[in-house]
């Protein structure tokens, strides 16, 4: 084999027929003797295979969990992501290579185009716009992206950052990708090594979608500095003037190769769905970023509060595990992720909370504990978290009774631990 070994991991969540398509997938590949094949089962229903490996993935219903678990089994230098509904010709491994691949480079965005024949209003709308198009999220205006349907990942890359996030329910490979180049490692794209996609096939299933993406973006922009998601109906605004535009017979951009051509009735159909997404948009742009199921969970007995946690050989993170009934209240995930304590701590972001749960909880807060408020307003500290931020933090902390609190880091720590402890009507002990 004149490449290199591949591990290749399908995350996967449906029906048992469905996890049966997906490993027929995966045997069409021509994969040689070194390279592996794993399902990543985010659904527990995938039967056993002799030459798929089939790991369990169970722990949270995401793909960044699946393709963590699957991840963790691989043992390639290079890991091939693959998304279930995507079909991929047999000899995509060897696509990825046909040209040399720098030292630098951490990933391979490989193409993602519109399987043909899709049934439904929803699909044609995809095919059509051809959203998961990865020369146009490589050519991102904030620094360049991919989408994990068909990402080709350095093993070591993938390791020094820790992977990708768990417990956010969109923009997870947006966010691998910007943390990959900031590590100092290169994105490329290989339009050779193309797959196609299956879009959704229901309007239901689309608009559902849609306000995932959008909290993805809104959750992206609490967490770079810099990069300000375009506002919903601006982009539906966009749209509509760029129909205008083609119809008065204004130069179009360049056409996706793959995208079909579509007649007066359809682009009408499709005219109406971009109003109705943008409505999802906005709503989406005010949830909350985390996957909407979650397991259920005791109150806390110790509340610690961190910045940005856990990185990697933290010695803080390695104390809070000793820690029994501990639940730590962090500020954000750091740019590399120390998986171990990640995995082994119960952790909320303050970066997940979207703004309608930040409105909610502070309407709560200021009805409740109106003097609280006015004190934390009064002395909050230029470029402080505001009080908005750390409205859902402390509903958080009322929530775990009489939880101890504890500041788990520095001065920033420290200060947004007294902050939070005086809201709730706590003591901080240090």
């Amino acid at each position: 084999m004149t490449r290199p070994a591949v591990s290749v991991v399908m995350p996967f969540a449906g029906s048992r027929a469905e996890a049966e398509a997906a490993l027929a997938a995966l045997h069409g590949l021509n994969a040689g003797p070194e390279d592996e094949l794993i399902l990543a089962d985010n659904a527990g229903v995938a039967p056993d295979d002799e030459r798929v490996t089939v790991v369990p993935a169970t722990g949270e219903q995401s793909p960044s969990h699946a393709r963590n678990a699957g991840a963790a089994r691989a043992t390639c230098p290079w890991i091939l992501f693959l998304d279930a509904d995507c079909v991929a010709p047999a000899d995509l491994l060897e696509r990825f290579f046909v040209a040399p691949v720098g030292e630098d480079v951490g990933a391979l965005a490989g193409a993602v185009i519109a399987a043909a024949g899709g049934d439904g209003l929803a699909a044609r709308y995809g095919a059509a716009k051809s959203f998961l198009d990865q020369d146009a999220h490589l050519a991102h205006p904030f620094m360049p992206r991919a989408v994990a349907a068909n990402l080709l990942v350095r093993r070591e890359a993938f390791e020094a950052i820790g992977g990708f996030y768990e417990g956010v329910r969109a923009a997870e490979d947006t966010d691998f990708s910007w943390r990959l180049q900031r590590a100092g490692w290169r994105l490329e794209g290989r339009r050779e090594a193309a797959v196609e996609h299956r879009y959704r096939t229901t309007v239901r299933a689309l608009r559902r979608q849609w306000r995932g993406y959008a909290a993805g973006r809104a959750w992206l922009g609490r967490r770079y500095d810099g990069f300000a998601p375009q506002p919903a109906l601006t982009r539906a605004a966009g749209r509509v003037l760029h129909r205008r535009a083609s119809s008065a017979g204004a130069a179009p951009p360049p056409a996706v190769p793959s995208a079909p051509t579509v007649g007066r009735v359809e682009r009408g159909r499709f005219l109406a769905l971009d109003a109705l997404l943008g409505v999802e948009e906005l709503a989406g742009f005010g949830l909350s970023n985390r996957p909407r199921h979650r397991e259920a969970r005791g109150a806390a007995r110790v509340v610690l509060v961190a910045d940005r946690f856990p990185a990697p050989d933290d010695p803080l993170a390695d104390f809070a595990l000793t820690l029994a009934g501990a639940r730590v209240e962090a500020a954000a995930r750091p740019e590399a992720l120390g998986r171990k304590a990640a995995r082994g701590l119960t952790i909320d972001y303050r970066e997940d909370d979207g703004a309608g749960a930040r409105a909610l909880a502070l309407v709560r807060l200021a009805a409740r504990h109106p003097l609280r408020c006015a004190r934390d307003l009064i002395g909050r500290r230029a470029g402080a978290p505001t009080l908005a931020a750390l409205a859902p933090a402390v509903v958080r902390l009322v929530r775990d009774g009489d939880a101890r609190v504890h500041p788990l880091g520095g001065e920033d720590a420290r200060t947004v631990a007294a902050r939070l402890a005086r809201l709730a009507g706590r003591r901080l002990e240090m």
